[in-house]
């Protein structure tokens, strides 16, 4: 149903965007990207070596062992900061979302609004699923992978911000509104990659299919239920 409603070709009209650029240097948004986009220069020059690392290890086992030899990435400042990144990315992507597809909520609750409503939800969110997975890990006596674990995630959506983050230049800024759909593609298939990593960390203690049901209930449906509950407020 929501992938019917993505993809409805009459929904794919913009309240704000067109085939040209409509945003123009004063709106926030483009302020929001430009801040963004420092903040990612000031990450790649401050830790170059570790983000080329981050990027590696998405798909080199290598690397991701590198980087866990080297230290609890998790602890570092680099996660803190990425981590106010992909919120501030990910909560614009819903609001962008909404406008999309549901231009009455933008009129509604204004831009900003749905951008807060978005951020507040995507933050509850995180919260939650971290509560959660703890408790996986204890209930099923993960510990031992549990870092490694934090880790693949880490990376997976690391990699979905920043190409969530080129796909909203695109639109908000040359109105490629193709971009949301190559994106969804994007999307998939880190997630695929995402999965397969998490469950190669430990396959002779992980069950198949409970791994799977866990994935799905705790790694996907939040952000499905996330989107509907945004598109059909």
């Amino acid at each position: 149903m929501l992938l019917s409603t993505l993809f409805n070709r009459h929904s794919l009209e913009f309240s704000g965007f067109s085939d040209t650029p409509v945003i123009h240097a004063n709106d926030w948004r483009v302020l929001l990207l430009v801040a963004l986009l420092v903040l990612l220069a000031i990450i790649v020059a401050t830790s170059r070596g570790k983000v080329l690392q981050i990027i590696k290890a998405l798909v080199m086992p290598r690397y991701f062992s590198l980087l866990q030899r080297e230290g609890k990435i998790l602890e570092q400042r680099i996660f803190h900061v990425m981590l106010i990144f992909n919120m501030t990315v990910f909560a614009l992507g819903i609001t962008t979302l909404v406008e999309l597809y549901k231009p009455e909520l933008i009129s509604q609750f204004t831009y900003i609004g749905c951008y807060g409503l978005s951020l507040l939800l995507l933050t509850s969110i995180f919260f939650v699923k971290l509560l959660l997975q703890n408790l996986y890990i204890y209930l099923f006596d993960h510990q031992k992978d549990k870092l490694a674990f934090h880790q693949h995630k880490f990376i997976f959506t690391t990699f979905a911000a920043l190409t969530m983050y080129l796909a909203l230049a695109l639109v908000m800024l040359a109105g490629l509104k193709q971009a949301i759909s190559v994106y969804i593609v994007v999307f998939l298939t880190l997630v695929c990659i995402f999965f397969y990593n998490s469950y190669k960390i430990n396959p002779k203690r992980y069950n198949l299919f409970q791994f799977f049901i866990y994935f799905c209930t705790l790694e996907i449906l939040p952000y499905v239920i996330l989107v509907k509950f945004m598109l059909t407020i």
